[in-house]
């Protein structure tokens, strides 16, 4: 590794006003051949001139978005595939066919749901999962009740 060779102050100076003008981290590497650390470092100083992240953060969101788009419209395809593959099934002339239709259509009914899945918010689901749980199995519980009774006055269980 070659030791460190300073940066002429005059060099120090020009990434410092191209910063202070808003000139981006990036271009002010291109224009004076500074590396991005060392622009990081010379801004963040005593002089302490700070680049706007603003436009990066907004960039970063409409991405974000774009590919929440993209995951929605590919749910919406595989919904249609879903529907493709239950009529070949439904058409198949064998059982074996029908069983291939059925793996396709459980395959992609399971893609769709993970490509829901990423974007869902999980945190009151759960809850809802659990209530819901919760309730089904004090049904089941009361109804176990009830065949037993049934059960024990000769009723069929």
């Amino acid at each position: 590794m070659s030791p460190a060779v300073p940066i002429p102050e005059d060099v120090r100076e020009e990434v410092l006003s191209l910063a202070r003008e808003g000139v981006p981290r990036n271009e002010i590497t291109r224009r004076t051949g500074v590396s991005t650390a060392s622009v990081s470092r010379i801004c963040g100083g005593p002089d302490g001139v700070s680049f706007d992240r603003s436009a990066t953060a907004a960039a970063v969101q409409a991405r974000v978005v774009d590919l929440k788009a993209a995951r929605i419209g590919l749910a919406a395809s595989v919904l249609d595939d879903v529907q493709l593959a239950r009529q070949r099934m439904h058409g198949a002339e064998d059982n074996r066919a029908f069983l291939d239709g059925a793996k396709a259509v459980a395959a992609l009914a399971g893609t769709h749901v993970r490509l829901v899945a990423v974007d869902k918010d999980d945190s009151s689901d759960t809850e809802a999962a659990k209530s819901m749980l919760g309730k089904l199995a004090q049904a089941l519980g009361v109804a176990a009740g009830e065949d037993a009774d049934q059960a024990e006055d000769g009723g069929v269980a």
